[in-house]
């Protein structure tokens, strides 16, 4: 009887954590600078989410789960960067908004994979990502390349601006973390 009191209270603590909570939701970005590729973090304000309506599990939110985006609101959190970003960058780009759409969520032990549908500069590209579930946050991770977006000659400005800052290498590959809190 023992036995089937833990298993049960196990299941229903599990039960509990099983959805995300979208009011505690983020998603950023880690570019990178310098030959020792030390990372440049950075977010975009008021980003709309939407999630799938099923809510009986984490991995079934995330399924279809979508974050819009206008890049002119990036956020580096440093007044010189963020204009050096919008200026050199994004206000190169054929379309403002960026879109992720979550696809292919597959969920393991505290754990799993989901393909992040990227939509930036008017091409979409599939990102894989890894997440991890760990006091009671799920945090996904991918890399993206900037050269895929058909923004070479936008890589470019910006690395040019930055020359001096960058110690003259700005890379191409660009870290997308999403975060999202558990409901209990």
């Amino acid at each position: 009887m023992k036995k089937f009191t833990i298993a049960a209270l196990l299941a229903s603590a599990l039960l509990q954590a099983n959805s995300l909570d979208t009011t505690k939701v983020s998603m950023s970005f880690t570019a990178f600078k310098t030959a020792k590729k030390v990372g440049v973090e950075g977010t975009f304000d008021h980003v709309l989410y939407r999630f799938n309506k099923d809510t009986s599990s984490v991995a079934h939110m995330l399924d279809k789960a979508t974050a819009t985006i206008n890049v002119a609101q990036v956020n580096l959190h440093d007044e010189l960067k963020t204009k050096n970003v919008k200026e050199a960058f994004f206000n190169q780009f054929k379309d403002q908004s960026l879109k992720v759409t979550f696809r292919n969520v597959v969920a393991g032990e505290d754990q799993g994979t989901l393909l992040a549908s990227v939509r930036m500069n008017g091409k979409s590209v599939k990102v894989p990502m890894s997440y991890t579930i760990k006091d009671k946050e799920l945090v996904a991770t991918g890399v993206l390349d900037i050269m895929e977006f058909g923004l070479k000659d936008a890589f470019h400005k910006l690395a040019t601006a930055c020359s001096a800052q960058h110690e003259k290498l700005t890379w191409s590959q660009v870290q997308i973390t999403f975060k999202a809190g558990l409901k209990d």
